[in-house]
């Protein structure tokens, strides 16, 4: 029953999304609390939408390595989906410092490390890894996906360039609820 609870409601906060009804209409009285569960649901069901490189660790590992970096704005949004199966894999959600970035196949970057963008990312290097953020100008910066709330509805941001050093390509499913940045706008990663 638990699983299918969260499918369901992971169904309808991106029906709602796309229609254009706000986190605060959706969580009434609790928005930051229905932000980062918004958000919690679009980091799951991201996985579904990028293509790692077929030697890379995330299709050759059992489960697929979610890493939080830095204050933990989430909450129990992320509970739910831990140990959960994705595509094929089991998903575990790790909390880890800026200086262990080992086995990260996600990486998400909470505001608090938004100072040390520049310097996480060339730990990162052009490795395999989903870079995610939840600051907006991060994705100029060189972050794969970032959090952008507009008008209380939570979008994102993809930076292709970023994608493509990576490694990753992102689903043109993706992309078209995506607002798309660098050098490569409006071009697809599927390419």
């Amino acid at each position: 029953m638990r699983k299918r609870s969260k499918y369901f409601i992971t169904i309808v906060i991106i029906t709602f999304l796309l229609t254009g009804f706000s986190v605060s209409s959706i969580f009434a009285g609790e928005q930051r609390a229905g932000e980062y569960q918004v958000k919690a649901a679009f980091l799951y069901n991201f996985i579904n939408f990028v293509e790692w490189p077929q030697q890379s660790l995330f299709e050759n590992s059992p489960t697929i390595n979610l890493c939080i970096i830095g204050d933990d704005p989430f909450g129990d949004a992320l509970n739910d989906f831990q140990n959960e199966t994705v595509r094929g894999k089991k998903l575990i959600i790790k909390y880890r410092s800026a200086d262990d970035l080992r086995g990260c196949n996600i990486l998400f970057l909470s505001e608090s490390e938004k100072h040390h963008t520049a310097k996480i990312l060339r730990s990162v290097g052009k490795s395999d890894v989903l870079t995610v953020s939840d600051t907006e100008e991060s994705a100029r910066q060189g972050i794969i996906i970032s959090f952008i709330v507009e008008q209380k509805k939570v979008r994102f941001a993809v930076n292709i360039d970023a994608a493509r050093r990576a490694g990753l390509k992102i689903s043109a499913k993706l992309l078209r609820l995506a607002r798309i940045v660098g050098a490569a706008e409006g071009k697809d990663s599927t390419e």
